[in-house]
């Protein structure tokens, strides 16, 4: 079978979700607003894709407060870096052929 696009991980290619997995496994920890800053989005659209990714265990989702001030806390999976790997691979393999 040879490789191709229609393979890469739908979850993952979306352009947003892409810059928080990678972001996420480059640091393993990293505050909501931080991200939402690197990422240039609004915190609903953020939190959509947090959403999709949570559902799917890519990443976990921290809710704490420091005083009176809300924290949001994200942290990859194992299963979400296997899927990056995975897709980062894929994505190698296409350029390549």
């Amino acid at each position: 079978m040879t490789d191709s696009v229609e393979q890469l991980d739908d979850l993952i290619h979306q352009k947003i979700r892409l810059g928080i997995m990678t972001t996420l496994a480059a640091e393993e920890t990293v505050e909501f607003l931080e991200l939402r800053k690197r990422l240039g989005c609004t915190d609903g659209n953020l939190s959509s894709h947090l959403a999709a990714l949570e559902k799917h265990r890519y990443l976990t989702v921290r809710k704490s407060f420091i005083g009176k001030k809300p924290k949001t806390t994200l942290t990859i999976t194992r299963k979400g870096r296997e899927a990056l790997q995975r897709y980062l691979s894929l994505l190698k393999r296409i350029l390549q052929s």
